[in-house]
């Protein structure tokens, strides 16, 4: 694009910029190459090739003769090491990462968000945060450290880093061991300081990462420290549903610290989970690759588009000329079409009415069709998602075709609301047409006022959204993942709704009503620690406390069998107040100190 254009016509587009050799960036870009959204990667190996011009104040970037307008920057794993010849020419290194760190003042979002944080001032602000953490020193001296911390052994590891980047490629690695106390008193003064933490005797340590709200978990196995790093092949992962406990203490260090991404580690201990880092750089792929998922690759995807469509400028909506062009032919403009009402459901058995009538749709391709874009209503789903979720891994060659046969007939049946983007279909629906919508608004609304302090209009708001959940949603389409990850992120949703309906009706004396809500909901969520805190506690309400107990006492064995954990301290601490027959407040511990 010539220099002189004006920066709005400029393209939107996602600037990347990483190293070469790294795989989720690649990932992300081809992810959306599919959605249609424009990216840039600046590599640091390759930075010899680029001609680059930052305009602030027209926020805009001119890389290699393309005029580009930063919609979402994103900076991971680029130092000064990683560039070439950086030995020799320090100051070249150092200025492009200047630049290229600086280049989030030009986007209107920016990733990984926040500072960057060091260990020591991590643990100090979870700490203070009330979230527990392992005592740790920093030292040069480990063996005089390794006295002083509690317990027979101790992990001795780097300050920051893992790996020292010798030259471009070339990595030299300070792993994290284990060392009983003894032998740790052996060890010599070091010519660099360095963290020596006490050992923490957990039962599962969890890799979790924080996207922009959501959140993904991992257990992972190991035999020691260093075996990510030294032996790859011994370690095993799997995806696990995130233990309220540690959602908590994520969010509250994600919005501490302001971060829209970032990889966290924590340890699963009996007495609640311990954090010991985050690592605002943290790759996903490697895990996913262990698991046998892509959890984490679809929540970036879907993070950077929705933060890159908030940000590109919109097209100016079409003006309409039929009213002026038929000025003084004597013939009238065409009167305004009427689209038919649309009444379609979700939360449930999936239907659509128009103007009251039952939409019959029998081909199953086309009912998923309609499934999945009132799934993501407003919002653009891509064709190449949508030919994968009605034809699977092997589409037939006439998968576009047939795809525009099944879009014409719902758009007939739907009154003309799906409009074709270019690089998706997208139907338009209002709350009035949508229960999913509708239920979306009431949540936030009610959630909203309660977080005011305004718990009555809330509760009756947070009551209309959870009446509005008609059982399983679409559960004929269970097994399409497009759909499945949709019903996940509403169930959530859902879910956190019901409780805080829950907590709102306790607190109003509500215990029979909380029951009757929440007795299916726990046996299909035995480790959802804020459902069974409400109902044990609205089952003592109810003169129920040794079923209480026993409710307690099922969730222990659910959560020692799946994660090798027990109950958090909030709930133990209702639990105890049952056993002792202290029941005249056992819920103060759940709205002190259970996390939400």
């Amino acid at each position: 694009m010539p220099e002189e254009c004006d920066p709005a016509t400029a393209l939107p587009c996602v600037v990347l910029a990483d190293r070469a050799g790294l795989t989720e960036f690649a990932a992300l870009q081809r992810g959306l190459r599919t959605l249609g959204v424009p990216s840039l990667r600046i590599d640091a190996e390759a930075i010899d090739d680029l001609r680059i011009a930052a305009d602030i104040a027209d926020r805009s970037l001119t890389v290699n003769g393309r005029r580009i307008v930063p919609t979402v920057t994103w900076v991971r794993h680029f130092s000064p090491r990683a560039i070439p010849n950086s030995a020799n020419s320090p100051f070249r290194a150092d200025s492009w990462c200047a630049l290229v760190a600086q280049m989030s003042r030009l986007a209107a979002h920016h990733l990984p968000g926040g500072p960057d944080i060091g260990r020591l001032i991590q643990l100090d602000d979870a700490a203070r945060a009330g979230i527990r953490t392992p005592r740790t020193i920093v030292t040069t001296d480990p063996a005089a450290a390794s006295d002083s911390l509690p317990g027979d052994r101790v992990i001795v590891k780097a300050l920051d880093g893992h790996f020292v980047e010798t030259e471009p490629g070339t990595l030299a690695g300070v792993f994290p061991e284990i060392m009983d106390t003894a032998a740790a008193r052996g060890l010599s003064v070091r010519d660099a300081p360095m963290i020596v933490q006490e050992y923490v005797d957990h039962g599962v340590e969890l890799r979790v990462y924080f996207l922009e709200g959501e959140i993904r978990t991992f257990r992972v196995s190991k035999p020691s420290p260093e075996a990510l790093w030294c032996d790859a092949d011994s370690v095993s992962v799997c995806r696990v549903t995130t233990p309220q406990s540690v959602v908590g203490a994520v969010r509250r260090l994600a919005d501490l610290w302001g971060l829209r991404y970032g990889a966290f580690d924590f340890l699963m201990t009996r007495h609640g989970p311990v954090f010991l880092e985050v690592n605002s750089d943290g790759d996903w792929r490697w895990f996913e690759s262990k698991a046998g998922v892509d959890d984490v690759s679809m929540a970036v995807l879907a993070m950077v588009r929705t933060l890159h469509s908030q940000a590109a400028p919109k097209p100016a909506a079409p003006i309409d000329l039929t009213g002026f062009l038929t000025l003084g032919t004597g013939r009238c403009a065409p009167a305004e079409q009427v689209r038919p009402a649309m009444d379609a459901s979700v939360l449930g058995t999936f239907e659509i009415r128009m103007d009251g009538s039952l939409v019959r749709i029998s081909a199953r391709k086309t009912r998923l069709l309609a499934a999945i874009l009132l799934l993501s209503p407003n919002q653009v789903v891509a064709t190449d998602q949508l030919i994968d979720s009605l034809w699977g891994e092997t589409p037939p060659p006439t998968a576009r075709k047939n795809l525009q046969v099944h879009v014409s007939e719902l758009r007939r049946k739907t009154g003309d609301r799906i409009s074709y983007e270019g690089w998706g279909y997208r139907l338009d629906a209002t709350p009035d047409e949508l229960d999913l919508l509708r239920f979306r608004h009431l949540a936030g609304a009610g959630r909203d006022l309660r977080r005011r302090g305004d718990g009555e209009a809330a509760l009756n708001l947070l009551d209309d959204a959870t009446r509005l959940w008609r059982g399983r949603p679409l559960v004929e389409f269970s097994g399409v993942p497009l759909v499945d990850e949709a019903v996940s992120r509403c169930t959530e949703l859902y879910l956190t709704v019901s409780e805080d309906w829950a907590e709102l009706k306790i607190e109003r004396g509500g215990h029979v009503e909380v029951l009757t809500r929440l007795d299916d909901l726990v046996s299909y969520f035995p480790t959802r620690e804020r459902l069974i805190a409400a109902r044990m506690t609205a089952l003592v309400g109810c003169g129920r406390a040794p079923e209480a107990l026993s409710q307690f006492e099922s969730l222990r064995r659910h959560l020692a069998a799946e994660l090798g954990i027990d109950p958090s301290p909030a709930l133990r601490k209702i639990y105890e107040a049952i056993l002792q027959g202290r029941l005249e407040d056992p819920w103060s511990y759940v709205c002190q100190e259970l996390d939400t």
